[in-house]
């Protein structure tokens, strides 16, 4: 009888240890290698600048270590109308509170704009202002920060994704060996000229090579697309 009972422990424990294995809860905010925590926004009558900033890995590299991490703030210029920019010397100057940033915007990669990082963070209470000059023109504006109104902040948004992909994360994650890394950005959509939708979007790779993505909508928490 003692047998027996030692055995049915043995086997007890022995599912429990599986089914631990088998629902392991990834949580994402323990990998992230890129958080974007405040977007500053303003616009005139033909331009569109956001200032969107928070904290990055600072030499890169997929390994799925998050190794030392740095402040970090993106200056993006584009044209409300979303026609690309005209290749031209787009000179930044950027006041936060009392420290003063200056540079050159280069041409994106992706998209239509022009962009710099001036490796500074601006707080959620930060006064941003931004002035970018070109051949014949001078954006000269205070930015407000549209981070402030979102009923989903950056944290909310993580548990989001963690549990909308919790399924995928378990599958990639399953592999010990495969180890992942975590981005989370705050994006604006200016498609419609009437109306500015914000997002956050989380992004996953792994050092396999797999990749998966959410876009949450910063006013109500909506999943809105879901890449696996």
């Amino acid at each position: 009888m003692k047998k027996k009972i030692l055995m049915f422990l043995l086997l007890a424990v022995g599912l429990i240890s599986f089914s631990a294995c088998g629902s392991t809860k990834i949580d994402l905010s323990q990998y992230l290698i890129e958080k974007r925590t405040t977007l500053y926004t303003a616009e005139d009558e033909l331009y569109s600048v956001t200032f969107s900033s928070g904290t990055r890995e600072q030499d890169y590299e997929l390994d799925g270590i998050v190794g030392e991490m740095v402040d970090f703030g993106i200056v993006t210029l584009s044209r409300l109308d979303n026609a690309p920019l005209a290749d031209d010397t787009y000179t930044y100057t950027v006041q936060i509170n009392d420290q003063t940033y200056t540079g050159f915007l280069e041409k994106s990669s992706i998209d239509n704009s022009y962009l710099a990082d001036i490796g500074a963070c601006a707080p959620a209470d930060a006064i941003v202002k931004i002035q970018i000059t070109f051949t014949g023109y001078s954006f000269n504006e205070e930015l407000s920060n549209t981070s402030n109104l979102f009923s989903v902040d950056v944290n909310r948004a993580i548990e989001i994704a963690n549990e909308s992909l919790k399924e995928e994360l378990n599958n990639i994650t399953s592999d010990k060996n495969n180890k992942i890394e975590v981005v989370v950005k705050n994006l604006k959509d200016y498609s419609n000229s009437e109306v500015k939708n914000y997002y956050w979007y989380v992004g996953v790779i792994s050092t396999n090579g797999d990749t998966l993505g959410i876009l949450i909508d910063a006013s109500t928490g909506d999943v809105i697309a879901k890449k696996v």
